[in-house]
């Protein structure tokens, strides 16, 4: 807990994740509000077919269209993907508020919501693909899904909350312009971040064809990612179920109203704020695959009891445990994610996400309507409530060993972060240039650099000693976490002291161009760097060990 608060008050500190947070809130509580009335709306035309069709056309196009438009979060900076899906989402909710303002056809609207899902399926994959952008470290980037999972539970209460208010006054164009003037005011937030310079990297020229399968190709060497998305796909299958399930348990089987629908889905979003406070215990953990476990049974089981004990009190609570077990499953789910592909690919593989999201809510809105008819409302839940803990159960044996698949390598990080020219790189840079390392073992007494010859690498010493020599005279050892070699690379000159190994040694090799583009290319880090080599050639002038740094 002493590291989670750490972590906590250094995400806290940095106006780039606050913004980053505040705006992806934003966006879920201006997302359910504008579903609540959107369904709400739906069934006083249709009653709950049309609730289903309205489901089905929102998700489908978006999730056929998502492994396409996602390469766009590696193509382009991700922030400024996310100030075009908010301020896009505010002007296409903001256009169906004036169509019903002008009495124009539904039809219209449900258009509308087909447009929003094409702008809905790039939130969560520029986001999170973003997020390790902004952290420092693999803990961090914990803390940071933490908040994220925290602010989007808060969005998932106050959204439906608000829906269901504004629902109450009979007002569809209120209904939708409030919904848009909240992703509004998320553009402007976003317009705000500014991310540390990364590594520059280009992406090789693909045709359509390589377009439309980009996530799918990212896929093909992370079996493990296919697994972790399909139960992510069983579980939002469920939750497009859920979605309308709801709306016939509020009015039909509790007979608590249109209002009941928004508040049924508030005790989500309250629960799930109970849970990700609760998930901040998994800064510091190695193993993410127990959580996921748990979550998934968290999400079936509640279903399952509702069905079998329908009551309002039941249903509001099993829904809130229902709600904290997603937000122990996103952050867990979305952590491992994030550390089993590389950067390069995030964003694609979270729009495979976004898409499997997309398309099973859509399949399991229209599903639902076909369970009402076959097995009544409670059997519908008891159905519902079954498939998580099964498939959880019985993937357990493959899912476990996701874990040891990441590909951050965290002990190159660990000791980069040491390093006082990279210590306030973001997660993303630090994984890159820390992807670059190669390990060395030296043998006791052999030279690692020699004075006066050219330098091309960079070194970090991993474990043993080191002893630095200047013209035959010693100067001071070096042991673990210490770094050489970077005023050759820096100044272009030749080699100015000799470091040889006392002991065995293993150290990590750094490439000149790998070690230059990451110092040049950050202000931080070239102002660190500089401060390095002015300690260290003051060292060489007087012969003696400089102050700790």
């Amino acid at each position: 807990m002493a590291a989670s608060a750490w972590s906590l008050r250094r995400v806290a500190s940095s106006p780039e994740i606050r913004r980053a947070e505040a705006a992806w809130m934003l966006g879920w509580t201006g997302e359910w509000a504008w579903l609540v009335a959107l369904f709400v709306y739906a069934y006083g035309v249709g009653g709950v077919a049309l609730v289903g069709v309205v489901g089905l056309v929102r998700t489908m196009p978006a999730a056929f269209l998502a492994p396409a438009l996602s390469v766009l979060a590696d193509r382009w900076s991700r922030h400024r993907v996310l100030l075009v899906v908010h301020a896009g989402r505010a002007s296409l909710v903001g256009a169906a508020a004036l169509v019903s303002l002008a009495g124009w056809p539904p039809a219209l609207v449900i258009a509308i919501a087909s447009l929003d899902g094409l702008l809905a399926v790039l939130h969560r994959p520029s986001h999170m693909a973003m997020m390790p952008s902004l952290a420092r470290s693999p803990d961090d980037l914990v803390v940071a899904n933490v908040a994220s999972s925290t602010l989007e539970a808060v969005g998932i209460l106050l959204g439906p909350i608000i829906g269901a208010i504004l629902v109450g006054t009979g007002q569809p164009t209120l209904s939708f312009g409030v919904p848009a003037l909240m992703f509004g005011v998320a553009a402007v937030g976003v317009a705000g971040i500014r991310p540390a310079t990364a590594l520059l990297r280009t992406m090789p020229t693909t045709g359509s064809r390589d377009l439309l399968l980009g996530g799918v190709r990212a896929l093909r060497h992370h079996p493990h990612v296919a697994l972790m998305l399909g139960l992510f796909g069983l579980q939002t299958l469920v939750r497009g179920v859920l979605s309308v399930l709801l709306v016939v348990v509020a009015i039909e089987l509790l007979a608590i109203g249109e209002e009941g629908v928004g508040f049924l889905n508030a005790a989500i979003g309250a629960g799930g704020l109970v849970g990700a406070v609760a998930a901040v215990t998994l800064v510091g953990r190695l193993r993410l695959t127990p959580p996921i476990l748990f979550g998934l049974l968290m999400w079936g089981l509640p279903i399952l009891v509702i069905g079998l004990l329908p009551g309002v009190a039941v249903a509001l609570l099993g829904l809130a445990v229902l709600g904290a077990g997603n937000a122990v499953l996103d952050i867990s789910g979305l952590t491992l994610l994030q550390r089993l592909v590389p950067n390069s690919v995030r964003g694609r593989v979270f729009g495979m996400l976004e898409a499997i999201v997309m398309l099973t809510v859509g399949i399991g809105s229209a599903l639902a309507p076909i369970l009402v008819s076959v097995a009544g409302d409670r059997g519908a839940l008891i159905i519902t409530g079954l498939l998580l803990p099964v498939a959880a159960i019985a993937t357990w044996p493959w899912v476990r060993s996701a874990d040891d698949r990441a590909v951050i390598p965290r002990r190159q990080m660990v000791l980069l972060r040491g390093v006082p020219m990279f210590r306030e790189l973001p997660m993303t840079m630090l994984e890159e240039v820390a992807s670059r390392m190669t390990p060395s073992h030296v043998a006791g007494g052999t030279a690692i650099v020699t004075e006066g010859e050219v330098g091309e690498t960079f070194y970090v010493l991993a474990d043993g000693s080191v002893e630095v020599t200047q013209r035959g005279t010693p100067l001071h050892r070096l042991g673990a976490g210490d770094s050489f070699g970077e005023i050759a690379l820096l100044r272009d000159v030749p080699r100015t002291a000799t470091v040889r190994a006392v002991g065995d040694v293993e150290v990590m090799l750094l490439e000149r161009d790998a070690f230059l583009a990451v110092v040049s290319g950050d202000r931080l880090s070239r102002e660190a760097a500089d401060d390095v080599v002015r300690q260290r050639l003051a060292v060489s002038d007087r012969g003696t060990r400089p102050a700790p740094r």
